[in-house]
């Protein structure tokens, strides 16, 4: 009797070993994922913000220009002001459509870091799956049914179907 109790104690460590392993795994995989889209985001705020600092620059450099032009000349500069503010506004306004679609982008990525982090705080290891629920598991797979349809049915996670039945060598 004591030599089954050490067998299931010991089958619950190595299930226990098992799925603190898949949560860190995917933790980390989550964590990269976030990283990548963090570096992506920050890539492209140094670039509007370089390209902020280019436009900028060139509007000083024609503002200068305009203002050591004689008096006589004025007139083509106030037409090449006038080509150059419609080519500008454009850029500017697309800047800003590309900045507010970052800004939507960031919110976005906000949002679901926060919701990543919620669901790791509320995320609870399966107490453990009873040998009833292993019978009902493997009858249903036995019966032709899908890991998606039995999880749903017994209330288990799909992880937890799928782990039943590789330890029954079903799957």
């Amino acid at each position: 009797m004591n030599y089954t109790i050490e067998i299931a104690l010991v089958a619950l460590a190595i299930l226990l070993m098992g799925l603190i392993y898949y949560v860190i795994t995917k933790e980390g995989e989550v964590a990269s994922q976030i990283r990548s889209i963090a570096k992506a985001v920050d890539d492209l705020h140094r670039e509007l913000f370089m390209m902020d600092k280019r436009l900028k620059q060139e509007l000083e450099i024609i503002t200068s220009l305009q203002e050591s032009v004689p008096v006589s000349q004025n007139s083509l500069h106030a037409e090449l002001g006038r080509e150059v503010n419609e080519i500008s506004v454009p850029i500017l306004e697309s800047l800003g459509h590309i900045e507010g679609s970052l800004s939507a982008y960031k919110e976005k990525t906000e949002n679901r870091l926060r919701y990543l982090e919620e669901r790791i705080r509320n995320l609870s290891l399966p107490t453990s799956i009873s040998g009833l629920d292993d019978e009902k598991v493997i009858s249903r797979y036995n019966q032709g049914l899908e890991v998606d349809v039995i999880a749903k049915e017994l209330r288990l996670s799909k992880a937890e179907v799928e782990f039943v039945l590789k330890i029954n060598q079903l799957r």
